[in-house]
């Protein structure tokens, strides 16, 4: 992987554990609205994470 590749996937990384960690800021205090928003959000980080993980895996084999 070259260097522009790397910082893709580590933009790409950064980016999805944002939401996680936002996600994990947000309290909840009962509220449906709120429950849906942590939830969404984690998935938003989870789903960004399996793509930085496809996009490094492609960026590798691509290299070889």
């Amino acid at each position: 992987m070259d260097k522009k590749q790397q910082q893709n996937v580590a933009m790409l990384f950064l980016a999805s554990s944002s939401p996680i960690g936002v996600s994990q800021i947000i309290q909840s205090n009962g509220s449906y609205l709120m429950d849906f928003s942590q939830g969404m959000l984690t998935g938003i980080g989870i789903a960004g994470m399996l793509l930085a993980i496809v996009t490094a895996g492609r960026y590798n084999k691509r290299s070889q």
